[in-house]
Order: structure tokens, then sequence, then C-alpha cells
């Protein structure tokens, strides 16, 4: 039995630290209960022990002051993390807060509680303290560097919040305060707790800041040093160690908190306008940026990396970027890895002139393989001791076909799947990094569409060597923003996105040493929050994540509910195929969910909490959008009757003029009621913290294409009866081709079943409201293109009716692109084939607003039952140089492009 008993005591003690980390209290008493009830078999017992070790949640004795101690030997540091202590209480609700200095040991009274903060090295009274309790001292490896001891003594009213270091006093003043509560001016606090514990990754960081779309399209009030401050000390409260800021006082502020700092530097990024022949043959056509290969251009960017981090304070890191599409693709450059990464070891040499212990890392974005393994040659040939990591970050992955275009894949690392697409280039990475480097994340977290690990929006185009991922793959490129929530909120719009984001986190973060994640807002403050938790214990489930964000930033009354509010989000936002949005009862049910949490919110927290009214904003514009999108669908319905009935009675002209009449349509009650409530939610939101949903002022949209019912109506009232029935029809029964005929909807995941050669439309760029017109029907807007392949795209039939006779009907429309991409889009054509019998030359598709094209078959292109329906791009699309050619294709060129494909048969 001894053996056994040991067992037990050394499981019950490990079982101890990692229960008390994920804060599962209750529900293991109830399960330990219940079997010992029923004689279970040893490991009940075991859960018993570690259930009566534990308080109950109501085990907590309630303290009308709180005095805070701390050493006389602390820095400022230190005392910078006690204030901040004291301030957050005294902000929660409690009036009576002190800050006292002393090193004897000490004791609270019974309406005080005394918390001893500090490092106790520094600090007599907590060493002395656990040396009378038997309690180990802190050490490098016990709980490990950035660690922390809290524990309450009860009979004593202290609490000792030890850090190993001064980030570590940082970190157990946010444990101590997500185990608190406070209401009606009364502190709690857990009986005997004990929190031993520390990061598990060495770098856990991103950006901060306010989005200009905050600004702009959500017109809340700009930030000024308290918001920005106080969101850098939520993420670091939550476990954040390093912060991407440059000079000034941000820097400082971080510094003042023990916090770290990572400065950046583009290579190639000059930022101002440079002589023409310095300027990169960048992958978009972007200027700004220089060649490297050009000496004049390169002295130039290394006396800027000069200029910047002389006579300056150091960083803890710089990041030198890859950028979005900065590099240069003329053939001087290539590969323009090695080029890039020789520069990066002259400014590495220059930075640690001046800051030798500045650690130096860079990103490979948007680099392609060759860049790659250039780089990884470079890495194998010698130690280079100047560089610390490679940098990971959107546009980085090599087996993945994100926004943003990677222009090569390694085909060659998907022979095995392993834990899928996201993990196998990191592994990857770190299989060639030489020992002395580590790889580092700089993950997008940030955008809920057209992201790295978002929804995707479009179906991926093949790359530059014409390769698409593997169809083992597809599900993260099935992931879709609903399509008409995407046309409410911009990408840097207020959302959630756990299950996601918990599993790009496990599948990512095993190969790295932590991530400096990219954000360009406040608007992704789960996924921020999250994944600093994450950094420090990345065991945690996903229900203990979302219950301790929800416990800290509502409340434990409502926590329970939010928790199911924020599940139900991230399914409101993705497309469901056979759910459309009216037919989401997640809707109503996540608006109902948050309603009920305000409620449920202590007085405390509500009235500052911005956190709450952005979560219900979504909830009150989500609904709103619904409504909005059930009306338009319930107007094109009553008028598909309507003219149906027309047909049918011989009446139809009546019916046109009457259906005419039904195209104002007015808010309804409710939808009124939901747009005031969101105004008021958003001016609190704003006045609160500059914080506001852009959906807003943005919920006026033709979702459903009511714009081509009107222009058909209109087109059929001043048409002749023939024409008038054929016009009509496409009301009754749109996509219907006829007996013996076949109808193609092209775009990413329509029935396109006749298609052999290409694939769904990828704009190139982020949606803009001017690509195409919303007076589109859906279908009209989704589309397969070619891009510079001598092939356009295609379909092909089978066992038609050799002796009938058809033509197709096509539903043509070109977008429109933003100036800095417009000035090398010229295709504006195409010609069409029917086997290899020209049909149509030269036809020009209509822009942003489509229409119909129709032309008649050859009868001997079907005479064998058999034809193939060929676009042909224009001739002088996609022709001339290289890069010419590349810089086109990147910013979204196409050579043919169609959105509908119907095959008639003639009666």
């Amino acid at each position: 039995m001894k053996p056994v008993a040991g067992y037990l005591l050394k499981s019950q003690k490990m079982a101890i630290k990692l229960f008390q980390e994920m804060r599962i209290l209750t529900n293991i008493r109830t399960f330990c209960l219940a079997s010992l009830a029923g004689h279970t078999h040893s490991f009940a017992m075991l859960l018993l022990l570690i259930a009566l070790a534990f308080p109950k949640a109501s085990d907590a004795t309630e303290y009308q002051k709180v005095i805070i101690q701390h050493s006389s030997n602390a820095g400022k540091v230190e005392l910078n993390i006690t204030n901040l202590l004291a301030d957050r209480l005294k902000e929660a609700g409690l009036p009576d807060v002190q800050v006292v200095t002393g090193n004897a040991e000490t004791k609270g009274d019974q309406n005080g509680l005394l918390v001893m903060l500090g490092i106790p090295k520094n600090y007599e009274a907590i060493s002395s303290l656990l040396i009378k309790e038997h309690i180990p001292a802190l050490t490098q490896l016990e709980p490990g560097p950035e660690g922390f001891l809290l524990r309450k003594f009860d009979n004593q009213n202290v609490i000792i919040a030890a850090g190993i270091d001064e980030r570590g006093c940082l970190y157990a003043v946010g444990e101590l305060l997500r185990q608190s509560t406070i209401r009606n001016g009364v502190f709690k606090f857990p009986d005997n707790l004990e929190v031993r514990t520390a990061p598990a990754f060495e770098i856990r960081g991103t950006q901060v800041q306010q989005s200009n779309i905050a600004r702009e399209l959500g017109k809340a009030r700009p930030w000024g040093d308290k918001e920005l401050h106080r969101v850098i000390l939520d993420y670091a409260l939550a476990g954040a160690n390093i912060f991407s800021t440059g000079y000034g006082p941000t820097y400082d502020f971080l510094k003042s908190y023990g916090l770290m700092t990572q400065g950046e530097f583009g290579p190639n990024t000059a930022g101002t306008a440079v002589p023409k022949e310095w300027e990169a043959k960048e992958s978009i056509g972007r200027t700004g940026y220089v060649c490297l290969s050009v000496p004049e251009a390169k002295e130039h960017m290394l006396k800027l990396c000069e200029d910047y981090f002389r006579d300056r304070p150091a960083f803890d890191l710089v990041k030198f970027w890859g950028g979005d599409g900065g590099g240069c693709e003329c053939d001087r450059c290539k590969p323009y890895g090695l080029t890039f990464i020789k520069t990066v070891e002259k400014m590495g040499e220059i930075v640690h002139k001046y800051h030798p212990e500045t650690r130096l890392y860079f990103t490979n974005q948007k680099f392609d393989n060759n860049d790659d393994n250039a780089i990884f040659s470079y890495l194998q040939e010698k130690p280079r001791d100047w560089l610390w990591a490679w940098g990971y970050g959107p546009g980085s992955d090599a087996t993945s076909w994100q926004p943003g275009h990677r222009q090569t894949h390694r085909m060659d690392l998907f022979r095995y799947p392993g834990y899928g697409p996201y993990s196998l280039y990191p592994k990857e990475i770190l299989h060639q990094l030489p020992p002395q480097q580590k790889l580092l994340y700089y993950n997008e977290i940030t955008h809920w569409k057209y992201a790295q690990h978002a929804f995707i929006q479009m179906y991926p185009r093949p790359d530059r060597d014409g390769n698409q991922p593997p169809h083992w793959s597809h599900e993260i490129y099935e992931r879709r923003p609903d399509q008409f929530l995407t046309m409410v909120y911009n990408r840097l719009s207020f959302y959630a996105c756990p299950q996601n984001y918990y599993r790009v986190f496990n599948d990512l973060m095993p190969y790295g040493v932590g991530d400096i994640t990219h954000s360009s807002g406040h608007h992704d403050h789960f996924n921020q929050w999250m994944w600093a938790r994450l950094l420090w214990a990345p065991r945690t489930s996903l229900e203990a994540v979302i219950n301790d964000y929800c416990n800290t930033w509502f409340g434990p009354e409502a926590a329970p509910v939010m928790a199911k509010a924020l599940l139900i989000l991230e399914q409101n936002i993705e497309e469901k195929q056979d759910t459309p949005l009216p037919e989401k009862t997640g809707i109503k049910r996540y608006y109902d969910l948050v309603k009920q949490a305000g409620k449920l919110i202590p007085k405390e927290i509500m009235d500052q909490d911005w956190c709450w009214r952005m979560y219900m904003q979504k909830g009150v514009l989500d609904r709103y959008t619904q409504l909005n999108v059930e009306q338009q669908m319930q107007l094109q319905s009553r008028i598909g009757k309507l003219i149906s009935d027309g047909i049918k009675s011989g009446d139809s002209k009546k019916a046109i003029l009457e259906a005419l009449n039904w195209f104002d349509l007015k808010e309804t009650n409710e939808m009124i009621a939901l747009r005031e409530e969101a105004t008021e939610l958003g001016e609190e939101s704003n006045k609160l913290f500059g914080e506001r949903n852009d959906g807003l002022y943005n919920l006026k949209h033709d979702f459903i294409g009511l714009g081509w019912l009107q222009r058909q109506l209109e087109r059929a009232k001043s048409a002749d009866t023939r024409k008038r029935d054929e016009l009509l029809s496409m009301i009754v029964d749109y996509e219907n081709p006829g007996e013996g005929g076949f109808y193609d909807n092209l775009g990413t995941y329509n029935i396109a079943p006749h298609v052999v050669a290409g694939y769904p439309y990828d704009h190139g760029q982020p949606y803009v409201s001017q690509m195409l017109s919303e007076g589109n029907r859906p279908s009209q807007r989704s589309m397969h293109y070619t891009q510079n392949e001598d092939q356009g795209l295609t379909l092909h039939y089978s066992n038609l009716d050799k002796n009938a006779s058809y033509k197709i009907r096509f539903t043509f429309v070109r977008p429109w692109y933003q100036k800095q991409y417009a000035m090398r889009m010229n295709q504006k054509s195409q010609s069409i084939y029917a086997n290899n019998i020209l049909i149509a030359k030269d036809v020009e598709l209509p822009l942003r607003m489509s229409d119909f094209f129709t032309f008649d078959i050859p009868a001997q292109a079907t005479a064998d039952g058999e034809l193939t329906i060929r676009l042909e791009r224009a001739a002088d699309v996609a022709h001339g140089d290289r890069v010419s050619i590349e810089q086109w294709r990147n910013a979204g060129g196409w050579g043919t492009l169609a959105s509908e494909v119907w095959l008639i048969k003639k009666h």
C-alpha cells in the first residue's frame, strides 16, 4: 500500500497545482462526493482528496479594506506595480486601500487584508514567511522565469504576491485581480488559495493601438495616453511581456513596468519618394520601396538604419520585416531572400554597435520558396550569432494559401498531413534552422475576414506555379464570412473567434518560442487576451480560457451566459451554405444572451464596462441586419409571386407596374428600436473608452440584388410581349435553363459542374464596396476566372441532343479597382469560342453592374453531342515582361471572367 499511497500523494500535489491554475473547483467536489457515495475505485478517493484541498467558491473571507505592503528596497518598477494594484482595487469599488512600506512580518486584522507584494530576495518579510511556512523559495525552475507565488494565509488575513522578478510581481497582481471580487465596497478572496506558476513561452506580446477604422468609420473619439496605457496593462496583467513600439512616451511607459519593447525596421522601406532608378519592383507595384541591389539605394537604407538607432535607448527585440509585398521582384535581386538577409546582417551590425544586448529577428512575409531556401542556406553556411530568430507572420506560410498571395508553396511537405497545413511549414523551418536561431511568431489574429488565419473570404487562387491546396486542407478555406454580415462590417470590426484561434494556436505554437501578434486595433480584444493567457499556460482548455475571460471582464455572475454567447457569435459570423442569415437562430440567441448577461453584471463593473457594450452592439447590429435581409427576401418573394400570377392571368404588365411601387422599403418598428439601441450603446462605449462598432454607420445595403430585380422589371415594362415574357421568367425562376438545358453558378462552392478550367475569383485585395454594385444578385457577384494562362475559363458539356439547336447565356461583370491597382488593369473584354469556333469577339464586360450576353451555338459544335465553351483573354492582357505580369497578377488581374452560364436548348 505504501507505493500506492505515495503515488496518490504525489499525484494530488500535481493535480492541485494544475487545477489551481485552471480554477476548476466546485465541479470536482460534486463529482468526488458522488463517486464516494457510489463506492467507486480509488481514483475517486484521489479526486476527493483534491476537492477537499480546495475551498468551495463560497469559501472566501470578506474584507472592508486592503493594505498593500511593499519593501523599502523596492525599485521604481515594483512601486509602479504596487500602485497599479491599488488603483485597480479602488477603481473596482473598494474605497479603503492603503499602500505602506515595511520589511517586518505583519498580519492583517479582522476587517483588513494585508497583501505583501514584491521580490522575496529584496523583501525580508516575504522571505521570512516563506521559511516559516515551509514554502519552497522561488527559483528559475520553481516556478521559473517571470513566475510568481500567490498565496492566501487565512488564519493571518495575509496574501503574499511574490514575484521571482519585477514582471513576476506584475503577473502576481494580474492573478490576484482575477481571483478577487469586489461588491458594495467589500473585497472577497478565496481562502487558502495557492498559485505557483510561470509562463510557458519566453515571448508573449502584441501591438496596441486604436485603429483608424474605429475613428473614421466608427466615429470613435481618439484615444489618449490613458486608453493606450490601459490596454497595455490589461494585456500585461494577462501575461504579456513585450509590446511593439517606437521611441517616445509609450517606450518609456513600458519600461516603467518592467515590460520589454520591440522596435521595427523595414530594410527596403524608404517611406518617402526615392530616385526612380532606386525604386524596387515591388510585388503589387507600390512606391516607397528601394531595390537593395542598387548600391546607392542600399547605402541610403543603411544610413536610415543608423540614424534611427543611434543615440537612442535599446529595444529588447528588433524586427526586420519583409513586409506586405515590400520586397523586390527584379532579376538583380533574385533570390530576394538572400539580398534581404545580407542587408539585414549589415543593419544588425549597426544595431549591435549601439545596443549589443538587443536581439534581432526578421520576417519572411511574402517570400517565395527560392527566397526562403536561400536564407536557409545562408544561415547553415556558418554560425550567424548576430541573428536570434526567424519571424513567421502573415504571408510567411508555404503550406497555406492565405490572403497576401505568397507566390510559391512547398508542395513537397504535403505528402503526409500531420497536424494539418498550419503546422507543416513551422516544423520545416525549425528543421532547417541552425541551433542558435529560434522560431518566433508574428501571427495575425486581428481581422475577422481576409487575413492570415481568419475567414478566407474567397477560394485561394493558384500560385505562380499553378499549385492549389490539396483536398485534405480545404477545411480552412471553406470557412467564409457570412455574405450579408461582411457587407456591414469592416475587417477591423469588433468580434471574437474562440474555437478557430484556439485551433490555430495549438497547431502553430509548439514549434516557437513565443508570439508578438499583429494587431491593428482593439476590435480583436478577446483574441489578443486569449493569446496572452495561452502563451502563459498552453494546456488550458478552451472552456477554461473563455470562462476566465468572461469572469475577468463581466464578473462571475454574468460569466456563464457571456461564455455561451461568445461561442454562438463565432458561429453567427460564418457563412452556412444551407442556412442564410434570416434562418440563423443564433443571431437572436446571441442578442438575448448578451442582454441577459447585462442584467447580471454588477453595477461596479457595468458602470465602466465598455467591453460588454461592444458585444451588445454586435448583437444588436447583427439582429438589425438579419431583419433587413429578411425584409428584402420577403419583398423578392412577394414580387416573384405577383409576377408569376400576372403571367398566368395574362396581365403581366399590370403586375410589373404594381411591383415597381414596392421598392421603397421602410424600417420596421423592431429595426428602428434596434438602431436606436445600438446608437445609445455606441455613445456609451465611445464615452467610456473610445470604442464604437463601425457597422452602426453602414447598415443600408442592397443585400440580395433588388437593384437587378428593379432593372429587370423596368426592362420588361418597355419590352415587346415575347421579350417581356423572357425577362419576367428570370424573375420567377432565375436559374432554370429550361428542358434539356444546364445552369452553372460560378464562384466559390457554388454548383458549377461543367467548369473544367478556371477557379473562383479572388479580387487580390480586400473587398471594398465600390468594386461591384450591390444591385447585382449574389450569384452575379461571385465568379470564376483565369489569370495569364493561355487557356481561359472553360466549360464542357456531354450527352447533348445532337439534333437540337442551342444558345448560351452568360452573366458578365468586371470589378472596379482602387487607384493604386487600376493603372495596370487594362482588361475589359474577352472572346468566346464554341469548340474552336469563334462565336463572339472582344465582348466588353460591363463595369460593376452585371448584364446578360446570349449567343447562338453553331450546329456543328454540338453535332457529336459534346460541346466545349472557352473564353480567351484580350490580346493586350497579361503580355509583356515578367515583372509587369507578376505585379498585374498580384494586384488581382484577370484574363477571363464569368459569373453564370446557361446552356439553353432551343424549342
